[in-house]
């Protein structure tokens, strides 16, 4: 499975270049990384924002874990740890950060509804942001870890895995379970761009075709 986490670091390593292009964060630029987490350890092979952001007074992390902001604010005391779910409304005012970063969280809501409530959330607080997600027509889905089932109508992935699944806990597949992450749906360009209508829906590819779609919602720096 080391195929895997190369994939997941390179992919890392390509979103966060693209967000340094794109935002050119500064010592004063304000940011917010929604979903926020850090490395867990040497074995750890994905990049987190937090851990190559060099101004991390300037950083804003919001987890549904206290267990996870607990750790980041243990590792990093600079950073401003908050516990919050998004989608019931940030406790921020109005285009209060500079930047949005969120990734791979938006997939993890279950409906398109919640995923609609938190990129008007995003957008409200942030001037702008960066919303990356896996892309739903990839004929490989990475959570379950099987080929195209992505394919499959009707979110048919969520019945493929009650079959067979990843289980990333234990590192093997596991069959005939009959248990399904219910809160995974993943998303189209098309539905992307519907949450954030404003945007550039970047597809990023590190194989034959793009695996992440990232939206980019660019305003002035602050000055």
């Amino acid at each position: 499975m080391q195929i895997f986490a190369k994939l997941s670091r390179v992919s890392r390593e390509r979103k966060l270049e693209l967000f340094n292009q794109t935002f050119c964060p500064g010592e004063r630029t304000r940011v917010l990384d929604v979903g926020a987490e850090i490395a867990c350890g040497p074995a750890e092979q994905a990049l987190q924002l937090i851990d190559v952001y060099p101004w991390k007074h300037m950083i804003s992390a919001l987890n549904l874990s206290r267990e996870h902001i607990e750790h980041i604010k243990k590792v990093y005391p600079e950073v401003n740890g908050v516990v919050g779910n998004a989608c019931d409304g940030l406790p921020w005012p109005d285009g209060y950060f500079d930047v949005v970063y969120c990734n791979a969280v938006i997939e993890h809501l279950g409906t398109l509804s919640r995923q609609r409530k938190l990129a008007s959330e995003i957008m409200r607080v942030g001037r702008g942001w960066f919303v990356t997600t896996p892309n739903r027509w990839y004929p490989f889905e990475f959570h379950l870890r099987l080929p195209l089932v992505t394919w499959l109508p009707f979110h048919g992935y969520h019945w493929a895995s009650r079959l067979i699944h990843y289980n990333h806990v234990e590192k093997k597949y596991t069959y005939l379970s009959g248990i399904c992450d219910e809160e995974l749906r993943l998303m189209t360009v098309r539905e992307l761009r519907c949450c954030f209508p404003d945007s550039k829906i970047v597809r990023q590819r590190v194989t034959f075709m793009p695996e992440t779609l990232v939206a980019v919602g660019r305003a002035t720096p602050r000055t």
